[in-house]
């Protein structure tokens, strides 16, 4: 029992906020009432409620062996609870219960030592005082016997007001149809397998029935040898307190419905795609392509047509993350954090706590959204200084990029030094010299012209056919610059959101462990 009530404490603490505020509550006082019960003993208290004239007071009296219940014809008969103790009176016990009308009688030999039997008001009773107090001890006490009349035993008001709703605690109930004297033989039987049949239908099926009649003495030993294998269990209060912990469990695990252990991957990889989306990773992406080509065109594009690319802005200016080391915001980009943002950002941590907890209990639905939604002021700056913060190898100049640069400044240089071969011709014969003999003027291309027409064609050609290299490394490049953009959007939102709401996984998992405890 202690065990199973460390469970409890436990639980009450893990599902507090997450399972019904009233469910919360109710649980709580359970605890508090079994270590206060548990304190006072071993004692077995047994209730017998009834309506008014079922002979409540009457049994009372046949059980005790003396007149120490008022009984009459004047109704309610019972207008405060009656204490019976066989042997000692427990004084705490029924301080603990709040019951101030107490009779002592001696235990005797009929096995009745350690039991308290309590005389309750009647539970249909006009006096709204009398039900509340039925209402009050019914909880509380280790063992309860309703005792039903022939005229009234189908009632609504004890089947839907307290049999049912009590019928998880029919192992610590018994049933007793008393008067049984006012019923004609031929029909106790068929009366007593209507009652039985109501019982069923209450959830009831199998709890102890008892015919009784004060006036002929019919069933009253059955009932006091009942009564006796009771409180020689000595187990009444413990059995009383496992079926209301039985009966918890029951609505913890309603409540606590089974989740995942922790989210699948394919909701986290869509909760980064969403994200992504907030911090303008498809933006720095773009500019990253742009970056890739305008670098490509610069390192192998003809010398002398670079300058016209030049006359366009770096893209580096806007984003400085190519650089070396941790980069800088630049002047000209910075990710969108308006309502626009923030309410994809809400969406899409809406519908990542919505796929995971689908087909939990509404509670912790709501936990799991509290948890998703825990940074989310933090997240846009998160975001940005993660991805802005990333290296994107964009300073990496690849090796071919180099080759062709140095082949082109070649032929640049061929065509440099055909076009001063010909103006030292020219030189020449503007001071009246004569020229140089050039090679080739015996007929075809000379060499000057051959240099010249060579390497500005050659130069051409290969800036030509670095453009497409430079797309095919571009495509490489992005690939490479959205798996760190990706990877730096993961960080953020596997340790700001998806560890938040795995906790809380975490936490139902607890919880449920606990639940089978209670039951243990």
């Amino acid at each position: 029992m202690r065990f199973r009530l460390n469970c409890l404490t436990e639980l009450i603490d893990v599902t507090r906020g997450r399972v019904p505020d009233e469910l919360t509550g109710r649980a709580g006082k359970t605890l508090e009432r079994a270590g206060q019960r548990l304190r006072w003993g071993e004692q077995t208290v047994v209730a017998l409620a009834g309506s008014t004239g079922s002979g409540k007071s009457s049994l009372t009296n046949a059980l005790v062996g003396s007149d120490v219940a008022e009984a009459g014809v004047l109704r309610p008969t019972t207008a405060e609870t009656l204490a019976v103790s066989f042997g000692n009176t427990n004084a705490e016990l029924l301080d603990w219960l709040r019951v101030g009308h107490r009779q002592e009688v001696p235990a005797g030999q009929d096995g009745f030592g350690g039991l308290v039997l309590l005389d309750l008001p009647d539970h249909d009773s006009m006096v709204s005082s009398h039900r509340a107090e039925v209402d009050r001890i019914v909880p509380v006490v280790d063992q309860f016997i309703w005792v039903l009349d022939p005229q009234k035993y189908a009632d609504a008001a004890v089947h839907h007001g307290y049999l049912r709703p009590l019928s998880r605690h029919g192992e610590v109930m018994a049933v007793v149809l008393n008067q049984v004297d006012r019923i004609r033989a031929a029909d106790l039987d068929d009366c007593l397998a209507h009652l039985g049949q109501l019982l069923d239908s209450d959830g009831l099926a199998g709890v102890p029935l008892f015919a009784t009649s004060i006036a002929t003495g019919v069933g009253i030993d059955a009932l006091r040898e009942h009564l006796a294998d009771v409180v020689a269990g000595k187990r009444a209060a413990r059995t009383r307190l496992s079926v209301d912990l039985d009966q918890l469990a029951g609505q913890f695990e309603v409540v606590c419905r089974a989740g995942p252990e922790k989210p699948g991957e394919e909701d986290i990889e869509v909760l980064e795609a969403g994200l992504a989306e907030v911090a303008g990773v498809p933006r720095m992406i773009e500019v990253a392509a742009e970056t890739i080509r305008y670098r490509g065109v610069l390192a192998t594009g003809w010398p002398m047509t670079r300058w016209v690319h030049r006359l366009r802005p770096d893209p580096l200016k806007r984003l400085r993350t190519g650089l070396p080391g941790p980069g800088t915001v630049g002047d000209g980009f910075v990710p969108d954090c308006g309502p626009v943002a923030m309410a994809q950002l809400r969406i899409a941590l809406r519908q990542f706590s919505d796929a995971v907890g689908n087909g939990l209990g509404e509670d912790w639905q709501r936990a799991l959204g509290a948890a998703c939604q825990r940074d989310r002021d933090l997240l846009p700056d998160l975001l940005t200084d993660a991805v802005m913060t990333t290296d994107l190898g964009l300073s990496r100049t690849p090796g071919w990029w180099r080759a062709v640069r140095v082949i082109q400044w070649f032929l640049l240089a061929a065509v440099m030094l055909g076009l001063g071969w010909l103006l030292v011709n020219l030189l020449f014969i503007w001071v009246g010299l004569p020229a140089p003999a050039v090679p080739g003027d015996g007929g075809g291309m000379n060499i000057p012209a051959l240099l010249i027409i060579g390497g500005a064609g050659g130069g051409l050609s290969f800036s030509f056919l670095s453009r497409g290299l430079v797309a095919a490394g571009e495509r490489s490049g992005i690939r490479r610059v959205t798996r760190r953009l990706r990877g730096a959007v993961g960080e953020v939102t596997r340790g700001h959101v998806v560890a938040p709401l795995t906790a809380e996984l975490e936490r139902l998992a607890e919880a449920r462990r606990l639940i089978r405890g209670l039951r243990a």
